[in-house]
């Protein structure tokens, strides 16, 4: 017997009334410190636009070094000109051999699996949780004879790094976090970036902070650090102590470095944006709870689930859950339906990187012996859990929560009227059945 259809009142892409009113405005993106002109001043007046300047005082690269160093409680921070630079000299760092194997989650953007093969070493992707979206010791194979693992926190949740560890480090692998995602987080107190042997940062516009391009290594090692400096810096590292008039960066040359140095007007900036970050993030996670609080009750919606050793969240993009979706009503379609019923840009993940056109290395000449390799590994390799989440899941951007109340309340109710039409198309909607079908729990 044919069930009856559910009533559902009638969606803003299908001509009803949307959720928010188009007059009401979204926070924009980025938003400048107050002091943010008079930094960037300083460094125009200054005569140092470059670390490779000659000495005229403190530059505001090294200031930023220290401040970052401080935020996330490492010794040492090498600012890099973009994120994806950052995990190139981490991974090189290592002095692994040319072709060794990394692990990188199958669900993050590109450049972290592009960085190994930058940096003359073969991806190998593993799969990640679907309630968290993040790698967890499971998929840490020891018949894949990795060197390191590349473990990436993503959207607003993080990696259990010390869980990781334990398995890692008998087999001989290092831990390099890509925190790109996650500046400010904090697992049992500690900083995300702070709990591998290498943390990397990207400050590219969309993120929490933000510079326009940038990034930035952090470490506790001492063996490392010097060498991140010489890879970052054409083979040189800061003198001991500066002397006025004489260029800064002095030509040690224990390894042949790049130039991936960050310039002094974005250095500048991002002093200023630090001191603002940890008040945004209170915005932010506290509208976070604000939201999951409304929809906690709402069948077929979960957002994603945090351990409780994560005690402090940084939001970059709030993935929302439909479990389960109709063949005709894919994550595309929520994300538009979401977008017109709120007047902001809601987007899907994107897909897992065993299918991305972004990393297709066969396609460089100069990888190609490492591009034989990655395509030789991945036969027969699968993703459940990455598929699911880039298929099932919707993304909003951090400025979405640095709002008020009644923002909150808009997404909720948006998401709680595009959930009664996928109901009214679902005969049995199971809450989150198909996460536990590709084994979790």
């Amino acid at each position: 017997m044919a069930l009856p259809q559910l009533s559902a009142p009638r969606l803003a892409i299908d001509g009803g009334p949307p959720v928010r009113d188009g007059r009401t405005p979204w926070p924009e993106w980025p938003q400048r410190a107050d002091d943010a002109p008079q930094a960037l001043l300083s460094v125009l007046d200054s005569g140092r636009w470059a670390i490779s300047s000659p000495y005229r005082g403190e530059l505001a690269e090294r200031r930023f070094a220290a401040m970052f160093a401080e935020y996330t409680g490492t010794r040492y921070c090498v600012p890099t000109d973009h994120g994806s630079s950052a995990l190139v000299i981490a991974l090189e760092s290592l002095g692994l051999e040319h072709g060794e194997r990394v692990l990188v989650p199958a669900l993050t953007w590109t450049a972290s699996a592009t960085a190994v093969l930058r940096a003359g070493l073969v991806p190998v992707l593993v799969d990640v949780d679907p309630w968290t979206g993040c790698v967890g010791p499971d998929a840490v194979d020891p018949t894949v004879d990795a060197r390191a693992l590349l473990v990436v926190h993503w959207a607003c949740g993080m990696a259990d790094v010390p869980a990781l560890s334990s398995v890692t480090d008998p087999l001989g692998m290092s831990v390099i976090e890509d925190a790109a995602q996650a500046h400010g987080a904090r697992w049992q107190g500690r900083a995300a970036g702070s709990l591998g042997r290498l943390g990397c940062f990207s400050m590219q516009q969309g993120k929490v902070l933000t510079c326009g391009e940038g990034g930035a290594v952090v470490t506790n090692d001492d063996a490392l650090a010097p060498v991140l400096e010489e890879l970052r810096a054409d083979s040189r590292r800061y003198r001991p102590t500066p002397r006025e008039g004489a260029l800064e960066l002095v030509d040690t040359a224990s390894t042949m470095g790049s130039n991936y140095c960050l310039g002094e007007f974005a250095s500048a900036l991002l002093c200023s944006q630090l001191r603002l970050l940890d008040r945004q993030h209170a915005v932010r996670n506290n509208n976070y709870q604000r939201l999951a609080a409304a929809l906690s009750g709402v069948s077929g919606v979960r957002l994603l689930r945090h351990r409780p050793e994560q005690d402090r969240l940084s939001l970059y993009e709030i993935p929302i859950v439909f479990d389960p979706l109709p063949g005709d009503m894919g994550n595309a379609w929520v994300a538009d339906a979401l977008s017109a019923e709120l007047g902001v840009h809601v987007y899907t993940p994107r897909v897992p990187l065993s299918r991305s056109p972004l990393l297709r290395p066969w396609t460089k000449p100069t990888v190609t012996p490492l591009a034989d390799r990655f395509v030789a590994v991945h036969r027969g390799r699968t993703y459940p859990g990455a598929e699911y989440l880039s298929s099932h899941s919707i993304l909003l951007h951090h400025s979405a929560f640095l709002g008020g109340e009644r923002d909150m309340d808009d997404i909720a109710a948006a998401v709680e009227k595009v959930a009664d039409r996928i109901r009214s198309r679902t005969a049995r909607p199971r809450v989150g059945a198909a996460p536990l079908e590709v084994g979790h729990e």
